[in-house]
């Protein structure tokens, strides 16, 4: 199952999405990924959620996916070295 992600991970929407994320690290089954298509900009801020998000799975002993990655998305993901840790679905 995916769970979409309803915007940009940037600084100005941090609060919100650290709450979604939350919930959904609160329900999400172990084959669950996050569906990026809706996410046009990513900052630090952006990326500082999804590994924190990362290391929550890891210490339930789950990864982390994501699908549907916007082109924008991947870039920041790959100029910042984390293309392979962030893992693509």
């Amino acid at each position: 199952m995916s769970w979409p992600i309803d915007g940009d991970l940037t600084i100005r929407h941090a609060t919100r999405r650290r709450e979604q994320l939350l919930a959904w690290l609160a329900e999400a089954g172990p084959d669950d990924a996050l569906d990026m298509a809706r996410v046009a900009a990513c900052d630090s801020s952006g990326l500082q959620l999804l590994l924190a998000l990362r290391l929550s799975r890891a210490g339930q002993g789950r990864g982390l996916a994501l699908c549907n990655v916007t082109p924008a998305l991947a870039e920041v993901l790959q100029r910042c070295g984390l293309d392979n840790t962030l893992a693509h679905a």
